[in-house]
C-alpha cells in the first residue's frame, strides 16, 4: 500500500490554547494520534479533548442519521509511546533511512541522504523527532493499521504543511457560524447526498456543487484552512471571476464534464494490485482519471495567462503522466477484461505472449490431432475412441473412453503408463502426452506468468509516477472547488470581495448565506475601521436580527478568506488573523429565532437547559478570555449577550469592562461587534469615536404590538420587548399581561399589584423591607423559605 507523508516545520503554539494543534486536527481528521510519553499534560489533554469531542459529535449525528456501519469511519485513537524507546537519535536515524518512491533511481546512500536534506529541514528538531516517531509506529503496527498481513508501507512523496498564513478559527466559531459539521466530512457519508436547497452548513452548500470526490475533499481542507495569503486569495477570486464570465462558459462546461470523471485514487488503485490480484476495475479507474486530468490540462493550457490555477494544472501534467495513459491504453484490453472478468493484455504487446495465446487458441485442434496420432500409431485395435486432455499437476493424458470389448479397469497397454480410471474411462500417459508436456505444458499458467510480468512492469512505472499523478489530481480538485464557488456565486448573486491589507470592513447589503434560503431576508451594511468606529454595540428587540447579523458578518469575513465570493452587493475586506465568537452553540438559524425566543421554547426541558447554561457559562469564560488575550488589531470579535448567565448588575458591569478594555487599545482595537440586552451598559462605556451604537428598526402601534423591520440603523433602544417574543413562543396570555404590568411598575419605580401564591409572598417581603429598615433577618429568612416551597 502506498501513502503520502506530510510534515510541518517547528512551530510555536500557545501553551494553553494549542490553536495550531487544534487546527491541524480539524483539517486532517487523523485516525491515529501518536505522541511520546512525558509530553506536557495540557498538550495531552488537548489531544484527548479533540478526540472525545469529535467522537461525541459523530455518535450524536449517527443516532439521528440513516448511515450504515460501512459509512462510518473508524474511531480515533491516541497512542502514547515510550520515551526511552523513541529517543531523538533513534527517530532521526529512522528518518534518514526513509525511502520515497519519488527519490532518484539507483541512488547511493549518500545520494539518498542528499535528496532527503533537499526536502527536509533537519534543523527542525521537533519535526524530525515527530516524523521518526510516526515512521517507527507505522513499522511496528502496519499490519494492524491496514489489516494486510503481507503488505508493507511504501511512501510516494513527502509534502509540507504550512499554518503561518492560517486565519485562526476555533471549534466554537465553526459550530456557531454553521461553517462545517463533522458529519459533513466527505469520508463520513456517501458523496453527493446534499441537496441544493440551502444545506445545513456552508460546507454542504458548496459541496453540493462539486463534481468530484477530490473536489469535495479539497473543499473540506480549504474550509479548515482560511488563509491570510492575499496573493492566494486574489488568485482564487480571479479564477472564480473567469469562470463566471459568460464568454468562457464553453470551456467551463468542458472542464465540468471532465471533472465528473476524476476519481480519488486510493493506495489500492494506484498500486493496481499487480500480479494475480490485478483488477480491471482499478486499471479502468486509474486510466479514466489520468485521461481526464490530461484533458483538463489541455483545456487549461489555452487560458494559462492570468489564471494561476490553470497554469499550475498545465504544469502538473508531466510527459510521464501522458506515458502512463499511453501505456495503459497500449497494454490493457478493457473490453476483453470485462468479458473475461480478469485483466487481459492486448495483442501485439509482447511477441512471446502472442505466441502463447495463439497456442492456447489452437490447443483444442492440437489435442485432437495428438489423440488421433496415438490412436493410429500406439493403441491396440480394441481401442475405438480416445481424447487428449490436460489435468493440473499431472499434465496431458490420453483418456480412452471407447473399447471393443471393454477391458478390465487396470488393463495395461504396451508403451503407455496407466494413471487411473473413472467411470470406465482409463487415463494413460502416452507418447503424444509426453511430447505435449515438453512443448506446450500448462499453457494457462505460462500465459498468466507472462502477462503478470508485463502488468508488473506497468504497475512499477505507474508507482514511480504516482506522486505526480496525485499532485495533478490535487490541482484539479482545487479547480473543482473554485468552479463550485462560481456556481454558488452565480445562483445566489454573490459579489467578488476586494481583499486589502489595511484594517477595514466595508460591505453593502450583506446577507446570511444559509438563512436567506428559508425566509424573506433584509440585507444590511457592515462597516468597521478605515478611520471609523471599531466597536459596534447592537441593541434592539428580541428577534430583531442581532444574532443573525453577527453570524452573517462572521461568514462574510470567513468566505472572503477562503477565496469565495460573498453574500453581499459589494465588499471590501481587510485581511484578518483571527475570528473569535461568543455565540451560543444551541441556537439554530433554521429556527429563525433569537436567543431569548429559543430559551422560551425550551422551558419544558428544564434539566437540559440547566446543563446547557452551566456549559455556556464555562464556555463563556473561556471565550471571553480568548477574545481579550488572543485578539490583535487585525482580529474580529463577535459576541452575543455577554451578560448571559449572571445577574443583571454583574452582567452589565462585565460588558462595560470588556468593551472599555478593547476601547483602551485605541487603533490596536480589533473589529468588535457585540449584541446586548443590558441597556444600562450604554451609560457605562466610554464616549469615544471608536464605539458606535446601532439597532434595528421596528414599529410599535397603540396596542403595544411590535413589528420588526430588521433594518440596521444608528442609535439604541431601552427595552427588548420580551413580551412580544413570549407571545410568538406561545406563552400563556396571562403571563404575558402580567409581565407587562411588572415592567410598567418597575419603569414607574413602583411595586406591581399583588397576585396569589408566590407573588403575594414577594409583595409581603417587599413591604416588610420598606416598612422596617432594621428588619429581623430570621423573620426575613422564614418568609423566603415559604416563598421557595410555595406552589
Amino acid at each position: 500500500m502506498m501513502s503520502r507523508l506530510s510534515v510541518m516545520d517547528d512551530t510555536i503554539d500557545g501553551p494553553e490554547s494549542f490553536d495550531v494543534v487544534k487546527a491541524l486536527y480539524r483539517q486532517y481528521k487523523p485516525r491515529y494520534l501518536v505522541t511520546i510519553a512525558g509530553s506536557p499534560a495540557a498538550f495531552i489533554n488537548t489531544l484527548k479533548k479533540a478526540i472525545v469531542t469529535v467522537a461525541t459529535q459523530r455518535d450524536a449525528e449517527r443516532s439521528c442519521s440513516s448511515a450504515t456501519e460501512e459509512d462510518v469511519p473508524c474511531n480515533d485513537y491516541l497512542k502514547i509511546v515510550s520515551k526511552k524507546e523513541h529517543s531523538f537519535e533513534r527517530c532521526s536515524h529512522r528518518v534518514r533511512c526513509l525511502q520515497l518512491a519519488s527519490e532518484p533511481r539507483n541512488a547511493s546512500n549518500v545520494d539518498r541522504i542528499t535528496f532527503l536534506n533537499s526536502i527536509l529541514n533537519f534543523k527542525s528538531a521537533a519535526m524530525i523527532h515527530a516524523l521518526g516517531l510516526l515512521l517507527l509506529f507505522i513499522d511496528k503496527h502496519w499490519n494492524e493499521i491496514t489489516l494486510d498481513l503481507s503488505g508493507k508501507p511504501t511512501f510516494l512523496s513527502l509534502g509540507h504543511m504550512a499554518l503561518q498564513d492560517l486565519v485562526m478559527v476555533d471549534d466554537d466559531t465553526y459550530r456557531a457560524l454553521n461553517i462545517v459539521q463533522d458529519r459533513d466530512h466527505p469520508s463520513l457519508f456517501k458523496f453527493g447526498q446534499s441537496t441544493r436547497s440551502g444545506g445545513t452548513s456552508v460546507f454542504s452548500l458548496f459541496k453540493s456543487y462539486c463534481r468530484s470526490k477530490p473536489g469535495a475533499l479539497f473543499l473540506w481542507k480549504t474550509m479548515q484552512h482560511p488563509t491570510r495569503d492575499a496573493k492566494l486569495l486574489e488568485e482564487r477570486l480571479n479564477a472564480v471571476e473567469f469562470l463566471l464570465n459568460p464568454s468562457n462558459q464553453s470551456i467551463v462546461e468542458s472542464l465540468s464534464s471532465c471533472l465528473n470523471h476524476v476519481d480519488r485514487l486510493s493506495s489500492a488503485v494506484l498500486a493496481c494490485s499487480s500480479g494475480p490480484r490485478a483488477k480491471p476495475s482499478n486499471w479502468h479507474k486509474l486510466h479514466k482519471t489520468v485521461s481526464h486530468v490530461i484533458r483538463i490540462a489541455d483545456l487549461c493550457e489555452r487560458h494559462t495567462g492570468g489564471i494561476e490555477i490553470f497554469r499550475r494544472i498545465t504544469n502538473s501534467v508531466t510527459n510521464e503522466m501522458r506515458y502512463v495513459k499511453y501505456f495503459i491504453e497500449y497494454i490493457v484490453d478493457f473490453a476483453q477484461s470485462r468479458w473475461e472478468r480478469k485483466l487481459v493484455v492486448k495483442p501485439n504487446v509482447d511477441p512471446l505472449l502472442d505466441k502463447l495465446n495463439q497456442t492456447r487458441r489452437t490447443l483444442p485442434e492440437l489435442l485432437t490431432q495428438m489423440g488421433e496420432k496415438d490412436l493410429r500409431e500406439h493403441l491396440p485395435a480394441s481401442v475405438t475412441g480416445c481424447n487428449m486432455v490436460y489435468l493440473p499437476n499431472i499434465g496431458y493424458v490420453l483418456a480412452i473412453n471407447q473399447w471393443q470389448p471393454t477391458p478390465p479397469e487396470d488393463v495395461e497397454i504396451p508403451d503407455l503408463e496407466f494413471k487411473f480410471s473413472i467411470n470406465d474411462v482409463h487415463y494413460y500417459k502416452s507418447f503424444s502426452a509426453k511430447e505435449l508436456d515438453e512443448t506446450v505444458g500448462d499453457i494457462i499458467l505460462k500465459i498468466a506468468i507472462r502477462q503478470n510480468r508485463i502488468v508488473q512492469k506497468l504497475s512499477r512505472y505507474v508507482k514511480k509516477n504516482a506522486g505526480s499523478i496525485l499532485r495533478a489530481i490535487d490541482q484539479c480538485a482545487e479547480l473543482d472547488m473554485l468552479m463550485a464557488f462560481a456556481r454558488v456565486a452565480r445562483d445566489y448573486n454573490y459579489a467578488k470581495p476586494t481583499i486589502i491589507g489595511s484594517k477595514m470592513i466595508d460591505a453593502k447589503e450583506t446577507r446570511h448565506p444559509l438563512l436567506e434560503f428559508s425566509t424573506t431576508f433584509v440585507p444590511n451594511d457592515v462597516r468597521s475601521g478605515n478611520g471609523g468606529s471599531l466597536i459596534k454595540v447592537l441593541t434592539g428587540p428580541n428577534s430583531c436580527g442581532k444574532s443573525v447579523y453577527l453570524k452573517q458578518i462572521g461568514l462574510l469575513i470567513f468566505m472572503a478568506h477562503i477565496g469565495s465570493y460573498v453574500a453581499a452587493k459589494s465588499a471590501t475586506i481587510g485581511i484578518v488573523d483571527r475570528i473569535l465568537t461568543q455565540i451560543s452553540n444551541t441556537e439554530s438559524i433554521g429556527l429563525n429565532a433569537s436567543s431569548f425566543l429559543q430559551k422560551l421554547r425550551q422551558v419544558r426541558h428544564r434539566m437540559l437547559s440547566q446543563l446547557l447554561n452551566q456549559f455556556d457559562r464555562r464556555s463563556f469564560q473561556f471565550q471571553i478570555n480568548m477574545a481579550l488575550q488572543a485578539s490583535t488589531a487585525n482580529s474580529v470579535v463577535l459576541t452575543d449577550e455577554l451578560e448571559r448567565g449572571t445577574t443583571e448588575s454583574s452582567g452589565r458591569s462585565l460588558v462595560a469592562a470588556v468593551l472599555s478594555d478593547f476601547a483602551a487599545r485605541g487603533e490596536q482595537c480589533p473589529h468588535i461587534f457585540t449584541a446586548t440586552h443590558a441597556h444600562a451598559v450604554l451609560n457605562m462605556i466610554p464616549q469615544t469615536p471608536l464605539i458606535e451604537l446601532q439597532t434595528f428598526e421596528f414599529v410599535v402601534d397603540e396596542n403595544d404590538s411590535l413589528t420588526l423591520l430588521h433594518r440596521l440603523t444608528s442609535g439604541s433602544v431601552s427595552r427588548s420587548f420580551a413580551h412580544s417574543a413570549a407571545r410568538v413562543a406561545g406563552s400563556d396570555e396571562n403571563i404575558v399581561e402580567r409581565s407587562l404590568q411588572v415592567y410598567e411598575s418597575i419603569r414607574r419605580n413602583a411595586l406591581p399589584s399583588r397576585v396569589g401564591g408566590r407573588g403575594n409572598m414577594l409583595q409581603l417581603v417587599a413591604e416588610l423591607c420598606e416598612s422596617q429598615p432594621n428588619v429581623d433577618l430570621e423573620q426575613l429568612k422564614t418568609l423566603i423559605q415559604k416563598i421557595m416551597v410555595s406552589k
